[in-house]
């Protein structure tokens, strides 16, 4: 009987490290995945990091200070004004383009005239004044505010007529292949049309990267693309 007793005893021991066994392989599978999820999930969250650290070098901040006085000055949204600075010359003051634009906002040297004595009609204008970041971004809102009036708030037709004319717009609008019932559909010149997407990309990553940029106040009061 002792015999049979020890046999018993040795059967069940055996099943019992069995079963030990089998439940070490489990806890070993699972934490593998705990351990695979982790890493999965580090590496999101560092490819998020990576990403977000280069769209912060793609769309950096610049002259916030101008912008704000000058779009709350002229009704814009700030947040606008900064995405055309950003296309327009990299947030570069010196920027001259191969037409002969000049300056942050890219003004035209006979239309910064234009704009200067509309603003002030006994300035005594000179060219360089356009590098000059203060009348710069000043000439550039006025710009935007008389185009927004121009065109109703439209934003698609404002950007459109920043690149390429507010007389071209206006003729874009009459042809049917472009417009329909006053109201810009399509962008002819591929061009103005790249202009306006990449705008419209900076405002996002704007809006998106640096929320609390601008204050809110301004961001109420402002008019273009409301």
């Amino acid at each position: 009987m002792s015999l049979n007793v020890e046999k018993r005893r040795r059967k069940k021991s055996g099943k019992q490290q069995k079963k030990l066994t089998s439940m070490q392989i489990a806890v070993i599978v699972l934490g593998a995945i705990l351990l695979l999820g982790a890493l999965g999930f580090g590496g999101y969250v560092w490819y998020q990091e990576d990403q977000h650290q280069k769209a912060l070098e793609k769309y950096p901040v610049a002259y916030t200070d101008l912008i704000l006085k000058f779009a709350t000055q002229y009704q814009l949204d700030p947040y606008l004004v900064q995405s055309i600075i950003r296309c327009e010359s990299s947030n570069d003051p010196n920027a001259v383009s191969r037409v002969g634009a000049i300056g942050l906002m890219q003004i035209m040297p006979d239309t910064g005239e234009w704009i200067g004595h509309k603003i002030d009609p006994e300035l005594a204008y000179s060219l360089d004044m356009l590098t000059n970041p203060e009348i710069n971004v000043e000439y550039g809102c006025w710009y935007l505010n008389f185009l927004d009036e121009r065109f109703d708030g439209n934003r698609m037709e404002i950007i459109a007529a920043y690149n390429a004319g507010h007389g071209t717009v206006k003729n874009w609008l009459e042809d049917a292949r472009f417009s329909k019932d006053g109201e810009l559909l399509t962008i002819p010149y591929e061009d103005t049309a790249k202009y306006y997407e990449n705008v419209m990309t900076a405002y996002e990553n704007y809006t998106t990267l640096y929320p609390d940029l601008f204050t809110t106040e301004t961001q109420s009061a402002a008019v273009v693309g409301g």
